[in-house]
């Protein structure tokens, strides 16, 4: 076992060295620095105040001159020249405004419809600006509906109070407002990047062995060493590659953001961009970044971070093994795809799980598929921003490392005799008797 540590070591240099892994590794930095710019950019661009002058006909209208009509938006205005309508038409870019609202005036509250307001603009008008309009006036309309009905605003006000419901778990302290929202984008990211790091190094790992095997390297170390070394000597210096680069994507993306915060302020910060999911509930954007600021601080994230470096070498190990013996079994194309299948076929299943965990992390579901250790590298990271049982934790861990063992024995199996065998097209059945053969 001695030549174990020499052939991880060749291994993780090998690939650390090549132009290949310096690319992808930087590439993660500069396109999340192109998103956030780009981010910035575009919300600068659509951020442009609107005017819309008012001609209210009819004179049941009771809006102020420079009324913001929607307080979260706080880019569309109202105004109130003196101008009659036909005069604002005609000269309505000269004036400056995006458009010309019309009341007529036989408008009636009571069947808005009948005769309708009519919005003129010389330009199409974006779906978020329409919206600020039609409930800009859809109040106004339910104000003058109130009044003809003598019925006092307060009194509907009252009704229409918003209230928050306390929710607690059992135990626990009152849950905060928004913690749902952020452990479930917490867990959906960690789950869906262990996902590509699946695929990604499996498939390197695979490809790696197949190499080898093609060019016929493996003859000459095989004379050396023995086959369960050069498998697992492998398996664990791809893993450390992997290890490599998400260290330094996360050093590399903490550089670019602190950079560009520096450039643009706090418009790049993860919590002002946590916010913007946020102000969608007609919270008030810097009451919301406050929020999220305070709720970080309730996520453990050093125990959040420990369990997808644990999950994701747990999955890698477990997976790899399998990668690495189909690798080995053959080296053609076509029977390399449908060998693989049978693998990605969990790795997917996962993925599809993820989204309905995420609604239920407590659920069954979401217990049974973070203790099938095909499916729990990738569901339980998800649940650990949920704060899950420990017990939970211990038994997944417990069943993934069973796991590993288990599809490393097999893939041992198959990589004994298929790593030196050629031009024989290969089955599952024929990996079968390679795994329940006897040595």
């Amino acid at each position: 076992m001695g030549k174990i540590p020499i052939m991880v070591v060749r291994e993780y240099w090998t690939r650390v060295r090549k132009k290949s892994f310096l690319i992808t590794t930087l590439l993660a930095p500069v396109a999340f620095a192109i998103f956030i710019i780009s981010s910035v950019f575009i919300a600068e661009y659509t951020s442009g105040e609107k005017h819309f002058a008012v001609i209210d006909e009819s004179g049941e209208f009771n809006f102020k001159d420079k009324t913001l009509i929607a307080p979260a938006d706080k880019s569309v205005y109202f105004d109130f020249p003196s101008e009659d309508y036909q005069t604002l038409k005609d000269s309505l870019k000269s004036m400056q405004y995006d458009g010309v609202i019309r009341i007529p005036k036989n408008f009636d509250p009571e069947r808005p419809n009948k005769y309708q307001i009519q919005v003129l603009s010389e330009k199409r008008i974006g779906w978020q600006v329409r919206n600020s309009i039609d409930q800009a006036f859809v109040d106004q309309v339910s104000h003058l509906k109130l009044k003809y009905l003598n019925i006092d605003k307060s009194l509907i006000d009252k009704v229409n109070e918003r209230f928050d419901l306390n929710y607690t778990i059992i135990g626990e302290a009152k849950e905060q407002e928004g913690f749902t929202t952020i452990a479930s984008t917490l867990g959906m990211i960690m789950g869906f990047a262990i996902y590509i790091s699946l695929f990604l190094y499996g498939t390197m790992v695979m490809k790696g062995v197949m190499e080898e095997k093609t060019n016929r390297i493996v003859e000459v170390i095989i004379s050396s060493v023995k086959p369960f070394q050069l498998l697992l000597s492998k398996i664990i210096g791809i893993g450390a590659v992997g290890i490599t680069q998400y260290f330094l994507w996360g050093v590399l993306i903490f550089i670019v953001q602190f950079i560009l915060a520096l450039v643009f302020g706090d418009a790049i910060s993860s919590t002002a961009m946590f916010s913007e999911s946020m102000s969608e509930q007609s919270i008030d954007p810097e009451e919301s970044q406050a929020m999220i600021t305070s709720l970080l601080q309730e996520f453990n994230l050093y125990k959040i971070g420990f369990f997808f470096i644990i999950y994701y070498l747990g999955g890698y190990l477990l997976y790899g093994s399998l990668f690495a013996a189909v690798g080995s079994a053959t080296n053609d194309d076509g029977d390399l795809q449908s060998l693989t299948f049978p693998i990605s076929i969990p790795i997917i299943i996962s993925l599809f799980c993820l989204f309905a965990v995420i609604q239920d992390p407590d659920g069954n579901l979401a217990f049974w598929t973070s203790m099938i250790p095909f499916t729990s590298p990738i569901i339980m990271p998800a649940r650990i921003a949920f704060d899950p049982p420990a017990y939970q934790i211990v038994l997944s861990l417990v069943f993934l490392v069973l796991g590993f063992i288990g599809t490393t024995w097999i893939a041992a199996k198959i990589y004994r005799t298929g790593i030196l065998m050629y031009g024989k097209k290969i089955t599952l059945k024929e990996l079968g008797k390679w795994i329940i053969r006897r040595n």
